[in-house]
């Protein structure tokens, strides 16, 4: 299993062993998903369930790789959350905008390499 990303700021979440479990933090912006299992396996299932709630724009990073419906697999270069738009760089390296209605895949509906 890939390990998770914070959906706020995108950096890696890092298991934290607390008195009672298991939970996983961002130490970049200390968002944690605040449920505690017993093993690190189930904090990491929850941390990708919480997760899969936030919107698509939010889960998507630089460095991803998406299907758009116009130019097919294109990499991530940068993402604007308040705009819901995407920058990305296809396999030809040109550089455009996207927008979530059109992308047909996302990073973790295709296989990531």
């Amino acid at each position: 299993m890939k390990t998770p990303r914070c959906p706020l700021c995108g950096e890696e979440l890092a298991p934290s062993v607390q008195s009672y479990g298991f939970e996983y933090v961002c130490w970049k912006c200390k968002w944690q998903t605040a449920s505690l299992c017993p093993t690190r396996q189930g904090a990491e299932k929850a941390a990708q369930k919480l997760i899969s709630k936030f919107p698509p724009i939010m889960r998507v990073h630089p460095g991803d790789k998406l299907h758009d419906k116009w130019c097919g697999l294109v990499t991530v270069e940068s993402v604007d959350k308040e705009d819901c738009v995407i920058t990305v760089r296809t396999v030809k390296g040109n550089v455009f905008r996207t927008y979530c209605e059109d992308v047909n895949e996302w990073p973790w509906e295709i296989e990531q390499e």
